[in-house]
């Protein structure tokens, strides 16, 4: 049968909600802990003033001893990858207090990363766990904080697995084309039948398919509209004209995504800087609203 791709970020989200178990058996792996139970939290994480800016996260999970986990699916790796999973893993962790709340309240905040492309060049290992240590002595600072990057494209039989077998397992199921390797993978362990099984009830899902349609349309004409915007900014050399091609790409994919815009949205997209044009472009496909996507 004609399977979606588990790692589109679509795909993947409805995979690991729609069965909780299979999220608990992955992230029992990636932690190497046991989790009894774990509770799926909203994945929209609004600023505390209405400048800050807003955390729109594939899964977002508490666990049954209090701590907090972000599980993404990134396709790409762009160059500020690394600052984005960093300020993740700070905002989640932050956002478990209230003004006057006690830091000893503070449960550990982990982000899990699964990548089809490397984080760094010279990170050949397919599981890297980073956390805060000093630089010398290599003595660590806290727990509460860490970032386990997966990076499927070093993951295979020549290269460095994860001494964990269902992290393994997680791997290949994303890394898997065809019938025979589904077949394989779920003849090992019962709870990779259930992800072949969730997988293929998603595949022939009606409302699902039009969702990963949309998707995948936006993200072509994204790629699109963006490769348009640098050739444009390379042919006229100039900051001016390189913003005035990404407000027309912005008002272009919030059109064809929200609807008609108004004035007073059109005005502030065209008067924007380019820092600020970036960052809204960044948004556009996680973002659910236009307030979301212009958020300061």
């Amino acid at each position: 049968m004609s399977r979606l791709d588990p790692t589109l970020d679509l795909v993947f989200r409805l995979l690991l909600t729609r069965q909780t178990d299979l999220l608990e058996d992955m992230l029992e792996g990636i932690l190497a802990r046991p989790i009894r139970d774990l509770e799926l939290r909203p994945s929209d994480i609004p600023g505390r003033r209405p400048d800050d800016k807003r955390v729109i996260l594939d899964v977002h999970v508490e666990c049954d001893d209090g701590s907090r986990t972000d599980v993404e699916m990134q396709t790409q790796t762009p160059a500020n990858l690394a600052s984005r999973l960093t300020y993740y893993a700070t905002r989640t962790h932050a956002d478990q207090l209230n003004r006057g709340d006690e830091y000893r309240l503070l449960a550990p905040t982990t982000v899990v990363a699964w990548l089809k492309e490397p984080l760094f060049d010279h990170l050949h290992a397919f599981h890297n766990v980073f956390r805060m240590r000093e630089d010398e002595s290599n003595v660590l600072l806290t727990d509460h904080l860490s970032v386990h990057v997966l990076q499927l494209s070093r993951f295979g039989p020549f290269a460095s697995m994860s001494r964990n077998a269902t992290v393994n397992r997680w791997a290949r199921f994303f890394l898997a084309r065809t019938d025979a390797e589904f077949d394989r993978l779920a003849s090992e362990d019962p709870i990779m039948q259930l992800a072949k099984d969730t997988l293929e009830q998603l595949s022939t899902d009606p409302d699902t398919l039009r969702l990963i349609r949309a998707r995948e349309d936006e993200i072509k004409l994204y790629r699109m509209e963006l490769h348009q915007v640098r050739t444009e900014g390379e042919a006229k050399g100039e900051a001016k004209g390189e913003a005035k091609a990404k407000a027309r790409v912005l008002l272009d994919l919030l059109g064809r995504r929200f609807g008609p815009l108004p004035g007073s949205v059109r005005d502030r997209i065209e008067a924007a800087t380019l820092e600020q044009l970036d960052a809204w472009i960044g948004r556009i496909l996680s973002a659910e609203t236009v307030e979301q996507v212009l958020a300061s």
